[in-house]
């Protein structure tokens, strides 16, 4: 997969694009749909597949957040791209130039001048241009008269039509700890990456070892204890994972610690992925190293259960 990072000065020599715009924040049910339609158009006409997104976030941009928001990592995006098979990534810097240009100063400049673009793929909901006055008919508009084609692409609904697939819901049930719902929704367990570094060697000492990531830059769930299934080297594995800070401890910074059963190898520097399936309690602090292993206990057994172990 070719990949490129513009802004409204760059140049930019691909040519006959067909091309999917939107964040794509974690890829799920409704992304997938523009994905799958993107991928038969260009297809149909021997095009390459190309995906335009932003980078910040707009709402990131706009509300001028400092917190992690991205539901995953910006190389765990590009890997989900070169693993769907798309040819070009183009990540659009958004800025004060991108986010004054009014919507046809979007289209004639952007769409049509730079990216070349020979079809667009949209969802039903994507606005475009200063105060997001851009929309699907104004593609369509200058569609006619500029030789490219607009496609767009329903949402995709709950089952019982009560609401869409959202990217802005998945970081709410995220932080709220709601891993089943963000799980139906992205059509897959959502996971934290990273590589296992040497900790403090505590939970060792109470017969529960650990292997501790720091997180990225991603949103972070609700600080507690999940099941969870654990990747090493594509051998998947069973566990349960503490998120947070351990007060017990006196922790200061953030880590993700997971216990993996019936596992009994050194795997610092070992890339893992944990994928979050249910939550057990919120993170709390006890007394004493005692009262902690008997609720590490008592957590264990539960997620046994839920593994069916």
């Amino acid at each position: 997969m070719k990949y490129f990072e513009l802004d409204t000065q760059s140049q930019f020599e691909e040519k006959n694009l067909c091309l999917a715009i939107g964040n794509f924040d974690g890829f799920h049910k409704g992304h997938i749909s523009i994905l799958d339609t993107l991928k038969k158009i260009a297809n149909q006409n021997n095009l390459p597949t190309a995906i335009m997104s932003f980078s910040p976030h707009p709402r990131e941009y706009f509300e001028n957040k400092n917190e992690n928001f991205n539901i995953y990592t910006k190389s765990e995006k590009i890997n989900f791209l070169k693993k769907y098979n798309i040819n070009i990534y183009i990540e659009f810097t958004f800025d004060k130039n991108l986010s004054e240009l009014s919507a046809d100063q979007f289209v004639k400049e952007i769409l049509i001048n730079k990216l070349n673009i020979k079809n667009v793929i949209v969802g039903k909901d994507f606005k475009f241009g200063k105060n997001r006055s851009g929309n699907f008919q104004i593609l369509e508009n200058y569609s006619k008269e500029n030789n490219f084609n607009v496609h767009l692409v329903e949402a995709v609904m709950l089952s019982d039509g009560s609401s869409k697939f959202s990217s802005s819901i998945i970081r709410d049930n995220i932080k709220n700890a709601e891993m089943e719902k963000v799980n139906f929704a992205l059509g897959r367990p959502w996971h934290i990456h990273g590589t296992v570094i040497e900790g403090d060697k505590k939970a060792r000492k109470i017969n529960f070892p650990t292997a501790n990531i720091i997180p990225g830059k991603h949103i972070l769930p609700r600080k507690g204890v999940y099941c969870v299934e654990v990747y090493i080297d594509n051998e998947k594995y069973l566990g349960i994972s503490n998120f947070g800070k351990r007060p017990t401890v006196d922790g200061s910074k953030v880590l993700l610690e997971t216990h993996i059963f019936n596992f009994n190898k050194e795997i610092y520097g070992n890339e893992l992925t944990v994928r979050f399936l249910t939550f057990i309690r919120p993170e709390q602090k006890f007394a004493n190293f005692d009262e902690l292993a008997k609720q590490i206990k008592k957590d264990i057994e539960t997620a046994k259960r839920f593994h069916k172990i």
